[in-house]
């Protein structure tokens, strides 16, 4: 050991400036420790962009999973639809289904017109456009 051969100091004792000691580094003053301070502050804030950044990605993805699956099942619902409709249609038209008039023509309209509002929910819920909640957190980092 490097140490043996000097006499070691004794608990309480103050330690004279000429040990290895006072070797180490300079003084440390209260303008290092503001920097370093502010230092610690940004590494905080980076670490918690990150953080937020890989959850939103997450989330994100999961999202986009759920809304493929919806629109995949809704736009094979809707396809159904049109061709029942059609099929519907046809039969009316060749006089294999005898119904009324204002029945075939209520009918007609009203599944049309589910299909045409079903493909705006589609659109407007399932592909929405606001990312704004994102910009609002990180900017309150």
């Amino acid at each position: 050991m490097k140490n043996e051969g000097k006499p070691q100091p004794k608990k309480g004792e103050i330690i004279p400036q000429s040990t290895e000691i006072a070797k180490v580094g300079p003084q440390v003053t209260s303008k290092d420790i503001d920097s370093y301070g502010k230092f610690r502050d940004i590494e905080n804030k980076a670490l918690k962009l990150q953080r937020l950044l890989k959850t939103w990605t997450a989330q994100q993805e999961a999202e986009r999973k759920l809304r493929k699956t919806y629109a995949t099942w809704l736009l094979v619902a809707l396809s159904a639809q049109v061709v029942l409709i059609n099929l519907a249609f046809f039969l009316l038209g060749l006089k294999v289904l005898n119904v009324e008039v204002w029945v075939a023509n209520t009918f007609i309209i009203a599944v049309f017109t589910e299909l045409a509002s079903m493909t705006w929910f589609v659109v407007k819920y399932l592909f929405p456009k606001d990312s704004q909640g994102l910009l609002n957190l990180i900017e309150k980092l």
